[in-house]
């Protein structure tokens, strides 16, 4: 199904699924055994469908108008980085209360290399892959518990579901699904933080078959690209953040000071610039006029830690898998070529 379609679906699901418990056990297979890659490529999932991204051609990004985005080329030929922004995908989750709708932004940014092959992919697949993935842990979560109760989905509002205590396992093994990670028993005091677990989970998961599927195109039609990837979560006032390789997510804050906390956060800048030999913006004696109204500051925060591999443990993990790590440049790289130690693709350093 088309990007909108699947949002669609997401966006509707308690409505769309009343009439039944959900995915068909054979689409679940397919599930269980290879992810979104095999359900979008079945014939026993034919509701899911996935555009054609053979063309070659750079399709618009998604995006909604609160998103604003930059890219710089460099010196390259071609633009090889792709951004994703959807802050408005709404996704029916349980909760103590019945069901409740959670709004759900999701933001990407993949810098490639080598060629845009493969950011171009993770672009296009990102919000396709972790929508199915949301979908399906839902399905298995709607399901069982409903098997509980009335054995039909609710509408949103209603308030009459108790969640009992259940075995996440036993519960979810009646429909083939492996949740690995994702083990856990649906308490009768079920918390609103539920729902970061799926989305969580299903982000996790969404990353890895991105990978597999962009590393078996590349293997067959040998493709040397490969890209980073940071995608952020926003959730309930909550950002979840995944990264591959070095791309950051920076948390950018601004906090009002009130005029005596300003006059000391000057106050200490002006020390500050004063030991380290620079030259202050204020004279001691500005500083009460500077804070009569307040100060702004504004505060960043790193969000990730980059994948490099001159990090210890990336430096053993890549010796483990049988590469080594050498200084080039003044630069520590994978095989003495590729300077970071995670990616999606670069399929001729994972053989």
């Amino acid at each position: 199904m088309s990007l909108k379609l699947l949002l669609l679906v997401l966006g509707f699901l308690v409505y769309s699924l009343r009439s039944s418990l959900g995915e068909s056990s054979t689409c679940l297979t397919v599930y269980k055994e290879g992810g979104a890659p095999a359900v979008f490529q079945s014939p026993k999932c034919p509701r899911w469908k996935i555009p054609n991204h053979g063309s070659g051609e750079r399709s618009p990004t998604p995006a909604t108008g609160r998103c604003q985005s930059a890219v710089l080329q460099g010196r390259r030929k071609h633009m090889e980085d792709r951004t994703v922004c959807m802050l408005d995908l709404h996704i029916p989750f349980p909760s103590k209360i019945g069901v409740r709708e959670v709004s759900v932004g999701v933001v990407a940014v993949f810098d490639g290399h080598n060629g845009a092959e493969a950011s171009e992919m993770a672009s296009k697949l990102l919000l396709e892959y972790f929508a199915l993935h949301t979908y399906f842990l839902l399905d298995a979560t709607f399901s069982f518990v409903l098997k509980k109760q009335s054995s039909r989905l609710p509408n949103v509002g209603e308030g009459d579901i108790v969640f009992q205590v259940l075995n996440w396992d036993k519960e979810i093994g009646k429909h083939g699904l492996n949740f690995e990670r994702f083990k856990f028993s649906v308490p009768e005091n079920l918390d609103d933080s539920f729902h970061l677990g799926i989305l969580k989970e299903a982000l996790l998961r969404a990353i890895h078959d991105i990978d597999a599927t962009f590393s078996k195109e590349a293997s067959r039609n040998n493709i040397a690209s490969g890209s980073t990837a940071t995608i952020i979560l926003i959730a309930d006032g909550r950002i979840l953040v995944a990264n591959i390789g070095d791309s950051k997510a920076i948390l950018c804050s601004e906090k009002f000071h009130s005029p005596s906390e300003a006059r000391e956060t000057l106050l200490q800048l002006y020390r500050e610039r004063r030991r380290n030999g620079a030259v202050s913006p204020f004279r001691r004696s500005n500083f009460k006029v500077a804070a009569s109204s307040g100060l702004v500051r504004y505060i960043v925060k790193e969000l990730t830690r980059d994948h490099h591999p001159d990090r210890d443990d990336e430096r053993s993990r890549v010796e483990a898998a049988g590469g080594y790590v050498v200084e080039w440049g003044g630069v520590s790289r994978v095989n003495g070529q590729l300077a970071i130690s995670r990616s999606i693709g670069d399929v001729s350093y994972k053989r």
